[in-house]
């Protein structure tokens, strides 16, 4: 009768074991990035070049003056400065068409049968596109990622920022600011600075891993200046596609249409 009694204060202790493990708090792996030039090729691999993102974009276009307009835009890009947008309507055929293409811009407007061909700068987007960036800006904000210009004059640094890690590139004209989630390699935000204002920022949402990528299914570009905007931009119906003819970003004149010359 004396050996059961002896085995319960070590069923007990058992049982203490297995439900101080089972109680033990979740362990969060982190991102320990060993310098600034790892954390941004980690971002870069995210959506390889050899790949394009196509998809459908509701976006929302919000102006300082409390005016907001809709819009639906199927998309096709490639980094790292590919894009074709067709805006699609309620009723009807596609009335919308831009291509970029070796740093050249084309717009078609159905409806007045107007082609437009000029250089894609930041000014010549923005006359057709609701963002005024050049296009490896534009690319790369459109797939959560960031453009990191080479050269000797740009100076990188990183440093962890609290849950995030913080990257800098820092060009005579120009500054990125870069926060990467480090539970996850997620990038969560971006600041671009000009010489002696912000330009913009970008906050990227709820990331989507397809066929080993990773794109955020929402974005958020506010513009600074007096032309300030906010751009809401959620992606659906969203695919990565490869051997993608480098032709299909170059929109063509339609037949009988004169061309006119941004330039």
């Amino acid at each position: 009768m004396t050996e059961p009694r002896k085995s319960i204060p070590a069923f007990c202790l058992l049982l203490l074991v297995f439900c101080g493990c089972a109680a033990a708090p979740k362990m969060t792996a982190r991102m320990d990035f060993a310098s600034p030039e790892a954390a941004l090729e980690h971002i870069a691999a995210q959506t390889p070049v050899d790949a394009a993102l196509q998809a459908m974009a509701d976006v929302r276009v919000a102006t300082r003056e409390g005016g907001t307009y809709p819009l639906k835009l199927a998309v096709l890009l490639k980094k790292p400065a590919s894009l074709r947008v067709e805006a699609i309507p309620l009723f009807g055929p596609p009335a919308f068409f831009l291509s970029v293409r070796d740093r050249t811009l084309r717009v078609f407007l159905a409806e007045t049968r107007a082609f437009y061909i000029g250089r894609a700068t930041p000014d010549n987007v923005a006359r057709y596109l609701p963002l005024k960036m050049g296009p490896e800006d534009l690319i790369a904000v459109l797939t959560g990622t960031c453009y990191a210009p080479p050269g000797p004059g740009t100076l990188l640094q990183g440093r962890p920022e609290g849950d995030h890690y913080r990257i800098d590139l820092v060009e005579p004209l120009k500054r990125r600011s870069l926060w990467v989630r480090m539970t996850d390699g997620f990038l969560e935000r971006l600041e671009v600075y000009g010489e002696q204002q912000r330009l913009y920022r970008a906050h990227f949402e709820e990331p989507l891993r397809v066929e080993g990528m990773v794109l955020p299914q929402k974005i958020t570009i506010v513009s600074e200046g007096i032309d300030g905007i906010s751009v809401s931009i959620r992606y659906a119906d969203i695919q990565f596609l490869k051997d993608i003819d480098p032709e299909t970003f170059d929109l063509k004149t339609p037949p009988g249409v004169e061309p006119v010359y941004l330039d």
